[in-house]
């Protein structure tokens, strides 16, 4: 039976907007659920130059470094009352997230972000020497340390198959999501000056989103917006339409869009597959039947190439939603079966499960959407869970915060049908033509002779739409079929500089994939 949907909440039980400025925006659920001394505080600071090239985004980032070195000791004397904080760098701004006993939240909030929007620089100063200087929060040498921990960790991305295959998929999808080693190139001749230059430009226009859940009232939001704008006076508020874009490449319709690349480590015998399908903009129903198509599949899926055919140890399919972008993924990790292999099976495996969808009957179709549903509407176990939700639609700019609600009750009215339908729509390319080429005495039957003798070429008539398919192939080094098709791009190079040459050759063809979408995107999706 079809889980019982509870009625929809009543607006005192959703976060409700009590701030809403160009400067901040700040929404405030008191918890009902938990009932414990706690609270999450979450802030999305958006600066409208933070992610405009690989250098702005590494000046980020190194940010947090610095911003998490020159609070430790803070920060450990405040979780050892159990109050955490995380401040992370994203491609609107950064994030920051204080969370644990209500009654010091907003102290240890107030304490971070001073020290944060220090990095601005003294704007009192005439002189650009002292204006740009390094906050005294951070100890002597300590600039030094947190870059070359930032270049460390750009040199250790993406060092297994699996991972560089999602990265480089994503780099497909957003232009603006910039490589490992992009940044890392940027940041080679960076010092302190130059940094805080940077930092300055980041955060000229700011705009502040937050959420403040748990056991606080309306008082306790009152206070948290004067600790917000107290820390962030002096700045200009950014008007939304000066966002930065979150823009998604649309994938062409073309029959063979692969992406192949060796994977950065020379030592790493993992070769890795990725066969994404690209839908279209988020739509709630759309969303759900996409969701219960990759649920039903997964199992068969692993059954077959996982668990009968061994085809590798890694093995999955699933709903991608990509900044708003629906798509579904299938991806293969193996070390003994070469990509073409991989990518034909996936193919394979897809063509013939529509059969299995067809035959399938109406008790099992049943027993996967109540699944599903169920998933959907379970509760959440702890205040974390919840405003992570909560705060998941606030940075995506949805606001559905019944969300998981509203898509069990699509759930409910759907048919094997529409999952045939969807099916046929996103997955299967199209039938090939049966009709036979027209009779010409021409040896060429795409061209035709013009009244000016001259030949004419003719179009030729697709039999249907391809889907919007893209294929990344991560060839590793294994002996055997594995290594099959790696490409070459380390030619005179030495061992140390390999994954160097390897990563620019990869962000050159991320750029070649990209021209060939011709700057198309899906716009604006909220």
């Amino acid at each position: 039976h079809f889980p019982h949907i509870p009625p929809p909440l009543p607006e005192s039980r959703l976060p409700k907007l009590l701030c809403n400025t160009q400067l901040l925006k700040l929404w405030h659920l008191q918890d009902r659920k938990f009932k414990r001394p706690i609270g999450e505080l979450r802030l999305r600071i958006i600066c409208a130059n933070a992610n405009k090239s690989p250098y702005h985004r590494a000046c980020a980032e190194l940010l947090c470094l610095l911003l998490h070195d020159a609070t430790i000791e803070t920060c450990y004397l405040a979780s050892v009352c159990e109050l955490e904080n995380e401040i992370y760098a994203n491609d609107v701004g950064f994030t920051l997230r204080v969370h644990g006993f209500d009654d010091r939240i907003l102290d240890l909030t107030s304490e971070m972000l001073k020290t944060f929007f220090s990095f601005c620089g003294n704007t009192d100063v005439g002189d650009d020497n002292d204006k740009y200087q390094l906050p005294s929060a951070v100890k002597k040498h300590r600039f030094d340390a947190c870059l070359e921990i930032l270049r460390r960790r750009y040199g250790n991305a993406g060092l297994t198959a699996s991972s560089f295959c999602s990265d480089i998929r994503l780099r497909c999808l957003r232009p603006t999501i910039w490589s490992a080693s992009a940044k890392a190139h940027a940041i080679e001749d960076i010092d302190d000056k130059k940094f805080m230059e940077t930092v300055a430009d980041i955060m000229s226009k700011i705009s502040i989103e937050g959420l403040h859940h748990g056991n606080v009232d309306k008082k306790d939001v009152e206070m948290a917006k004067e600790v917000i704008l107290d820390a962030a006076s002096g700045f200009q508020g950014l008007a939304r339409k000066l966002h930065p874009k979150q823009q998604v490449s649309v994938v062409p319709q073309r029959e063979n869009e692969h992406l192949i690349a060796p994977t950065l480590d020379p030592n790493e015998a993992n070769t890795a597959v990725e066969v994404y399908f690209q839908c279209g903009k988020d739509d709630v129903r759309e969303r759900v039947i996409v969701d219960l198509l990759m649920e039903i599949m997964y199992e068969p899926m692993f059954n077959q190439l996982r668990t009968k055919e061994q085809f590798g140890y890694q093995v999955s399919c699933g709903s991608r939603w990509t900044y708003g972008v629906i798509g579904m993924c299938f991806k293969v990790v193996t070390n003994c079966k070469s990509a073409d292999e991989v990518t034909a099976r996936i193919d394979k495996f897809i063509a013939e499960y529509r059969s299995e969808l067809v035959s399938m009957k109406p008790e099992t179709f049943m027993e996967h959407v109540v699944g599903l549903a169920k998933d959907k509407l379970q509760r959440f176990n702890s205040l974390e869970e919840e405003a992570g939700s909560l705060w998941a639609e606030i940075v995506e700019g949805r606001y559905d915060f019944e969300v998981h609600r509203n898509e069990a009750e699509v759930l409910r009215q759907l048919s094997k049908e529409n999952l045939i339908e969807t099916f046929d729509k996103y997955l299967l390319p199209p039938a090939p033509s049966t009709t036979p080429p027209p009779a010409s005495s021409d040896t060429n039957p795409s061209t035709s002779t013009g009244a000016n003798g001259k030949k004419k070429r003719k179009k030729k008539k697709a039999a249907g739409n391809f889907p919007r398919k893209l294929t990344v192939k991560v060839i590793g080094t294994a002996e055997g079929e594995a290594s099959k098709g790696r490409p070459d791009v380390a030619i005179n190079v030495d061992d140390e500089k390999e994954d160097v040459a390897v990563a620019d050759v990869v962000d050159g063809k991320v750029m070649e994939f990209l021209k060939t979408t011709k700057n198309q995107t899906w716009g604006k999706i909220y």
